[in-house]
């Protein structure tokens, strides 16, 4: 009876060892999977960042973020939108121009209503654009004296209030952070599985050579 039980003891506590280890090979799967996934999109970020900017160098492109209401519906607060530099004099009533005044430092996107000339001369290079957001009941009290603009391409909802959100020290200070800890953790599991494997090993010669 005692060996029986003490037999029994030891069987009792290996299923539990072996319930145990499951759980654990269950959760590591588990957190390989999500490291994985998130280091994909980590990477496909950095491709589309990739392509963003060696577009932007060629094609004199941007990314322009809808920060106010002025040209709500189709542009509402926090739509992004890529933009492809043009001379002002190519742009034409009904496109949607971001420009950026003479002493200014914040954009105006807003649509085109008139192209003129400039009263310099053709030399200048310049045209005269009056704009006017969707949302406003009246045009722009200012006129815009410039020789190019960017030109709103294709316009995507709300993406543009993530990419702001992703350029904050919270976000970015985070993001490093949990990069940091993946990439540091991408090598342990392995090790981790070998140290658990070497133990397994000498148990299994113990039990042959009994």
């Amino acid at each position: 009876m005692p060996e029986q039980l003490v037999q029994d003891e030891n069987s009792s506590g290996s299923n539990s060892n072996a319930a145990g280890r499951v759980s654990l090979e269950r959760a590591a799967r588990v957190l390989n999977i999500f490291r994985e996934g998130f280091l994909t999109i980590i990477a496909v970020a950095g491709v589309i960042c990739i392509i963003g900017i060696t577009a932007g160098y060629f094609l004199n492109a941007s990314f322009v973020v809808f920060k106010t209401g002025s040209m709500e519906p189709h542009y509402p607060v926090g739509a992004i939108s890529l933009t492809i530099k043009i001379p002002a004099k190519e742009l034409k009533p009904g496109d949607v121009a971001s420009v950026l005044r003479d002493g200014a430092t914040v954009l105006i996107t807003h649509r085109v209503v008139s192209v003129n000339d400039d009263p310099a001369g053709p030399q200048s290079g310049k045209a005269v654009l009056t704009l006017k957001g969707d949302a406003n009941s009246s045009e722009d009290p200012v006129l815009y004296t410039v020789a190019s603009a960017q030109k709103v391409v294709f316009t995507v909802p709300r993406l543009g209030a993530w990419v702001m959100a992703m350029r904050g020290p919270w976000f970015l200070g985070a993001a490093t952070l949990i990069v940091s800890a993946l990439v540091a953790w991408s090598f342990w599991p392995k090790r981790a599985r070998k140290h658990r494997a070497e133990p397994e090993k000498s148990i299994r010669r113990l039990d042959a050579e009994s």
